[in-house]
């Protein structure tokens, strides 16, 4: 479990990332997908949605 913004609620909640994520690349850039839900079981609204985690080299050599 994890703290994340859901976009349904629109409001930083506690989320689950379901198992298994893939390998994607965005604008040139290798990351992993993950897809995420607010379970209704813990108080949520039910929402899914994905998200794609970059290396924090890459956002570090951006940044410069």
């Amino acid at each position: 479990m994890g703290m994340r913004y859901c976009p349904e609620c629109r409001k930083v909640v506690e989320t689950r990332v379901l198992v298994g994520n893939t390998q994607t690349e965005t604008h040139g850039i290798a990351g992993k997908k993950r897809k995420v839900i607010h379970r209704t079981e813990d108080g949520g609204c039910g929402h899914e949605w994905y998200t794609v985690e970059v290396p924090e080299d890459f956002i570090i050599t951006t940044l410069k």
